[in-house]
C-alpha cells in the first residue's frame, strides 16, 4: 500500500504536471527576490543546497496543487464569477463575461453561416464553435477555458443523449493502456499550463509583497512586477489549446465505449439513433438519481441458443465435426 502511494506521487502526471510547475516558479521568485524577502536561514546555505531546499518546498506545494486541482481548474473555468450574480453591483462582472464569450461565439456563427464564404473558412468557423463552446448559448461561462471544457462535457449529450459529466467516470474505467496514455498525456498538457498559471500568478503576488515592504530597486520598477501577471495569463490561453486536446481524447472514448458501457451496465443494444437517445436519457437518469426505474424491454436479454440443424435432431444422430468423416458415413449409406 505504501509503494503504490509512492509511485502514484512519483508518476510522470504528478511530476510534470505539478511538480514541474511549482518548481519553476520557486526557483524564479528565488532568482527575482530581494535579499530582504529571503529568510537568513535559507539564505546562509550554498547555491546547490538552496536548489535541493526548493526541490522539497515545491514537491509540497506540488501536492497542494494536487489536492486543490478540482476547485482550481473551476476557478479557471469562471464558475466563481457566477456566484457573483447574487450582488447588485457585482453582478455585471459575470455578465460583463459572458457577453464577451457570446459575441465571440456569435462572430464564428456568421462566418459559418455566410455562404458566401470559401467553404474552408466556413468549415474552419463551424470546427471553432464545436471545439471552443457549448452548443446552447445559454450554458456559456465566463472564460474561454470553461467554455472550451463545457463544449466537451456536453458532446455525447449532443450526439448520443449521454450526459458527459454522468458518463465519463464509468467510459474511463473502460479504456485500453493504450488509451489510458493518450489521455494523461492529455492531461498533463492541461496541467502544466494550468498549474504554471497558478504558481507564477502566486510568484507575482509574492514580489509584490516584497516591493512593498522592501522596496527593491526603486520606485520606477514597478511596471516590472507587470510580468509574472503577463506570463500567468499567456499560460492559462496555452492551457486552452491544451483543454481541447483533452476534449479530443474523452469525444473519441466515448464515442467508441458507449456500447461497451451497456453491455457492462447489462443495457441492450440501441437499434437506431433515436433508440440510443431514448435508452442514454433513460440510463443517465437511472445513473444519476437511481429513479424512475429502467424499463425492462431496456435490459439486455438472454442469448438465443444455436439452433440444431434440420435432419440431425434425432438422438445418436448428431453430425460428427470432422467433415471426411461424414462424407464417409454417407458413402456407406449408399
Amino acid at each position: 500500500m505504501g509503494l503504490t502511494a509512492i509511485t502514484g506521487v512519483l508518476s510522470r502526471y504528478f511530476i510534470v504536471g505539478f511538480f514541474m510547475p511549482a518548481y519553476v516558479a520557486l526557483v524564479g521568485l528565488w532568482l527575482s527576490a530581494s535579499r530582504g524577502f529571503i529568510p537568513n536561514t535559507f539564505a546562509r546555505h550554498s547555491e546547490t543546497t538552496q536548489l535541493l531546499i526548493l526541490g522539497g518546498v515545491a514537491l509540497v506545494v506540488a501536492l497542494l496543487l494536487s489536492g486543490l486541482s478540482y476547485p482550481l481548474t473551476r476557478t479557471a473555468e469562471g464558475y466563481p464569477l457566477l456566484g457573483l450574480r447574487r450582488w447588485p453591483v457585482l453582478r455585471l462582472v459575470p455578465r460583463t463575461a459572458i457577453a464577451l464569450q457570446g459575441r465571440a461565439r456569435r462572430r464564428l456563427e456568421v462566418i459559418r453561416n455566410d455562404t458566401r464564404r470559401p467553404d474552408a473558412e466556413r468549415a474552419r468557423a463551424y470546427a471553432q464553435l464545436d471545439k471552443l463552446f457549448p452548443c446552447d448559448p445559454n450554458r456559456l461561462l465566463p472564460t474561454r477555458l470553461g467554455n472550451a471544457m463545457r463544449a466537451y462535457e456536453g458532446h455525447s449529450n449532443v450526439r448520443w443523449g449521454l450526459d458527459g459529466v454522468t458518463i465519463w467516470p464509468r467510459i474511463a474505467a473502460l479504456l485500453s493502456a493504450e488509451e489510458s496514455d493518450l489521455l494523461t498525456d492529455a492531461e498533463i498538457d492541461l496541467r502544466v499550463f494550468l498549474n504554471g498559471a497558478f504558481a507564477v500568478a502566486g510568484v507575482g503576488a509574492c514580489l509584490i509583497v516584497d516591493k512593498v515592504v522592501h522596496d527593491p530597486n526603486g520606485p520606477r520598477a514597478w511596471p516590472l512586477y507587470v510580468i509574472p501577471f503577463i506570463v500567468a495569463y499567456l499560460l492559462y490561453r496555452a492551457s486552452i489549446g491544451a483543454a481541447v486536446r483533452r476534449g479530443a481524447v474523452v469525444r473519441a472514448s466515448i464515442d467508441l465505449h458507449r456500447f461497451d458501457l451497456y453491455a457492462k451496465l447489462g443495457i441492450r443494444d440501441p437499434t437506431s439513433l433515436s433508440d440510443e437517445r431514448t435508452l442514454s436519457v433513460a440510463l443517465c437518469q437511472f445513473l444519476l438519481y437511481g429513479r424512475p426505474p429502467l424499463a425492462d424491454d431496456l435490459w439486455r436479454g438472454q442469448s438465443e441458443a444455436p439452433q440444431p440443424d434440420i435432419g440431425d435432431e434425432a438422438p445418436g444422430n448428431e453430425r460428427d465435426p470432422r467433415p471426411w468423416v461424414a462424407v464417409l458415413k454417407e458413402w456407406i449409406r449408399r
